[in-house]
């Protein structure tokens, strides 16, 4: 199974400890460079302030040479080294060579106004590094005049001067290598404290969907929350503790609904078992008594007859549940009305037609039929005594055929009550003293309606008046 914690974090890991191990790679190898390139151009100074002490002039080359300013060149601590070779012979060198056996520097062979940098082993035995260049001595202004003078009445050639510095690199060394071991030090280091950093963070990120998983582990449906189950102030969590906090409170509506539908099945099957019981006992009691023998099977067929009813009607709830009906007829809601209300004998029932289109639609026959025959039945038994009922048929903007069945409700209905209407055995009557109602018919029309894809929503008009509309889906068929 995949885990976001080790991802993120392995991840990022490896991310981010590339990302510093480049940026540690490139600096390491800018700063040797910057260091040595550092290192040579000291040398390079240095070559320049020993040969601004050679001069030359009319009575030939002279090195002005001063060991109290330089005195690197003749103490024994960290010695410094320099040769100087003119008409390809020595002319002058530092009194430092003088201390060891190996006396001279190497000679190199270089063009003029070159450098050249060799590594070497000094006289002292240090490791170093020496630097070659080839110039032409330097002439005082106030003698080259005279200087000039003498040198145009014969050769011109002025013969140049080699000169050599060398200085320990140990120094050097040692510097390049504290930068390389940082370098592999911070390349072992680095990973380990990234990657710990990143567990951490990720861990300290995942927090609030840890937290919110151990609510949901603590959360049931059977429990009422006094106010919404999931909060928290993490944007990113925010629509999945809306939507988790929405799931909850249906499925608790749903257990509700449940919990009320199993106990009102109960009450509706444990009356009549119990009448059944009661009068079967007073029978055995009292065989042959002619009266009890007239009663009992009339009796005892109507309370099969509404146990059968009953069952019957939830049988056909679960069955068109979840499941779509073939919508191939073609049916005339004008025709279909005027039928049912002939059969039904409904004298107090009118109809009216607020459309010019032909109000006929592609559904299911049955379906159909059943769902306005219970709409008017439920009418005609709640509605107050002796008034009309209205059913008004239509097609509204969307192109929908549409049915309105409007009367007075004999009994005060609450917004409440219409919020169960539509729920299996839900019923007004409390006390459920009616023999004939069960409150399934418009929980049938409901099932109903999804399986032949129509829509059914009741309203109170007006403080006696209660409203169902059925709205089919499909558009009209024909002008």
């Amino acid at each position: 199974m995949k885990s976001i914690r080790k991802t993120l974090t392995r991840r990022l890991s490896i991310i981010i400890s590339l990302l510093v191990i480049a940026v540690l790679l490139a600096a390491d190898i800018g700063v040797d460079s910057w260091v040595e390139q550092e290192f040579n151009q000291a040398m390079k100074a240095k070559v320049g302030v020993l040969q601004s002490l050679v001069n030359e002039d009319v009575e030939g080359v002279e090195f002005e040479f001063a060991g109290e300013y330089l005195p690197e060149f003749e103490g024994t601590s960290s010695p410094e080294y320099f040769q100087l070779w003119y008409k390809d012979s020595t002319f002058e060198k530092s009194d430092t060579l003088a201390l060891y056996t190996i006396n001279e520097l190497p000679f190199s062979s270089i063009g003029l106004d070159e450098y050249s940098f060799q590594d070497i082993t000094l006289p002292d035995g240090r490791t170093g590094r020496v630097i070659y260049t080839r110039y032409i001595p330097q002439i005082d202004s106030e003698d080259r005049a005279g200087f000039y003078r003498v040198m145009g009445k014969g050769n011109d050639t002025r013969p140049s001067m080699v000169i050599a510095y060398a200085t320990s690199t140990e120094l050097l060394n040692f510097t390049l290598w504290f930068i390389d071991g940082a370098f592999l030090f911070a390349l072992i280091i680095v990973p380990l404290v990234v990657r710990f950093t990143v567990r951490n963070t990720v861990a300290y990120a995942l927090a609030p969907l840890d937290a919110l998983n151990a609510k949901i582990k603590g959360l049931r449906f059977t429990t009422r929350q006094k106010h919404e189950a999931f909060q928290n102030n993490v944007e990113e969590l925010e629509p999945i503790t809306q939507s988790l906090n929405h799931f909850f409170e249906d499925n608790y509506s749903l257990y509700l609904r449940e919990k009320r539908l199993t106990s009102d099945i109960a009450h509706e099957l444990k009356t009549p078992v119990s009448e059944l019981i009661n009068m079967t006992e007073v029978a055995i009691k009292f065989p042959g008594e002619i009266r009890l023998e007239k009663d009992f099977k009339p009796r005892v067929l109507q309370i099969g007859t509404r146990m059968k009813n009953i069952i019957s009607g939830l049988m056909l709830i679960q069955k068109y549940s979840f499941k779509t009906l073939e919508l191939t007829d073609e049916i005339d809601i004008h025709k279909l009305v005027s039928q049912l209300i002939q059969i039904k004998e409904a004298r107090n029932v009118k109809v009216e037609i607020s459309s010019n289109f032909q109000l006929s639609v592609k559904s299911n026959r049955v379906g159909v039929e059943s769902i306005i025959s219970n709409l008017i039945d439920n009418a005609i038994e709640h509605g107050k005594t002796d008034t009309e009922i209205l059913v008004n048929l239509g097609v509204n903007s969307s192109s929908n055929v549409y049915l309105r069945v409007t009367n007075k409700v004999g009994t005060e209905v609450n917004e409440d009550d219409l919020k169960h209407m539509f729920e299996p055995l839900w019923q007004k009557d409390a006390s459920r003293t009616s023999e004939d109602n069960f409150g399934l018919g418009l929980s049938i029309v409901n099932a109903l309606c999804d399986a032949v894809c129509a829509e059914v929503s009741v309203t109170k008009t007006t403080e006696e008046d209660i409203s169902f509309l059925l709205t089919f889906k499909n558009e009209t068929i024909g002008p």
